[in-house]
């Protein structure tokens, strides 16, 4: 079989799709570099890096379809590593067989096998068309269309062994024969396939909730039309199919009973706490920290009944020695539960003027402060 002639001077349509496929080749080099052969290749990528790199028109599915629909016919039909599959929601993508998978990319001896590969299965496509007689002038004598005439004399007599696409092809037929090329079929992806029972079961369940809330509008309807929202229907009147999943009942409540209600509850549960309720809870739970470092102070003042200390320094000490951070007025609130509420007599805060002291009474030392505080409600 004779390849088609580059050296000539080909059709506009045929010259173009032997760009197309070109680009279409160089396009999927460039996938293959960046993002290798293992993922099946998205139209929507594929196409606009086509475009990019042809940059004759917009390139579309039908012309990635033609590309591949024509290596897919010729002798060499075995050979075409491509197929296209359906990946649902719109998603059409190219995958490449397992051989080209285990490859890094197309290389340019590949890309220049598959370019011969095209062109030798456009000869193919052309002499089947030509021998069936689809195009507009005889092609029983020979597989190309009459050559026009050129310069003066007789026109040169057709070849009958001439099997390849020339360039004294008319631009008619040649318009004719690429819009009758095959195009590549799409598949469902098996994935999409195994997923299609789920699909279909979400799908039901939707309808099913759907007619549930039209159902639940239409009786809703019926029982305002009566005047009394919580009125039976009429018996004559089609009762709607209960079903098990319909759980968008009609509310018996209105807006006004719903507010009343959820006013009431909130009056009869517990009230919240104010603020300072919340500083005296906090200090109390923070007590038994404070106690700690008050005795590790007192016994490094050595030994007596009374032990005075600085307020100021007091606080500082607890800033520093508590492992949770406190802040001083936290820390000063402490002091104050400790010796009102929680230890009162082992604990006394005294103030003279502007300064104030606290004073720790070793004989009254407290015995079980965990049941105190419990009792004082800290936990």
């Amino acid at each position: 079989m004779a390849p088609i002639d580059l050296t000539a001077a080909l059709p506009t349509e045929l010259v173009n799709l032997l760009a197309l496929h070109s680009s279409f080749l160089t396009a999927l080099s460039l996938h293959f570099v960046h993002n290798g052969t293992g993922s099946p290749i998205d139209l929507r990528d594929l196409t606009e890096t086509t475009t990019s790199v042809w940059r004759h028109r917009k390139v579309t599915y039908d012309d990635i379809r033609l590309c591949v629909g024509v290596l897919g016919c010729g002798p060499a039909a075995r050979n075409n590593p491509f197929h296209l599959s359906d990946y649902g929601r719109g998603k059409i993508c190219l995958e490449v067989s397992e051989e080209y998978k285990m490859q890094a990319g197309l290389s340019q001896m590949n890309e220049e096998a598959l370019k011969i590969m095209f062109m030798e299965s456009l000869d193919h496509l052309w002499r089947q068309w030509s021998a069936a007689g689809q195009t507009a002038q005889k092609m029983s004598s020979r597989p190309i269309a009459t050559p026009k005439k050129r310069g003066r004399g007789r026109p040169r007599k057709s070849d009958p062994t001439q099997s390849s696409i020339q360039s004294f092809i008319d631009e008619p037929s040649m318009t004719k024969f690429i819009a009758q090329l095959p195009h590549a079929e799409i598949t469902t992806c098996e994935s999409l396939t195994a997923i299609a029972p789920l699909q279909e079961k979400g799908r039901k369940r939707l309808r099913e909730f759907k007619d549930s809330v039209q159902q639940g509008r239409a009786v809703k309807k019926t029982r305002e039309s009566t005047g009394k929202e919580n009125a039976p229907v009429h018996p004559n009147a089609q009762q709607p199919q209960t079903k098990m999943t319909d759980f968008t009942t009609v509310r018996k409540t209105n807006l006004l009973d719903r507010i009343l209600a959820k006013e009431a509850a909130a009056a009869s549960g517990p009230k919240a706490l104010s603020p300072a309720e919340l500083q005296r809870k906090a200090a109390l739970q923070r007590s038994e920290d404070v106690l700690g470092v008050l005795s590790l102070l007192c016994a490094s003042k050595g030994p007596g009944l009374r032990i005075s200390l600085s307020m100021n320094a007091l606080l500082q000490s607890l800033q520093s020695s508590i492992r949770t951070p406190i802040s001083k007025e936290e820390a000063l609130k402490c002091i104050e539960v400790l010796a009102n509420e929680v230890t009162p007599g082992y604990v006394n805060v005294v103030r003279m003027g502007a300064l104030s002291s606290v004073v720790v009474n070793m004989g009254m030392r407290p015995v079980d402060v965990k049941g105190r505080l419990v009792a004082l409600g800290a936990y």
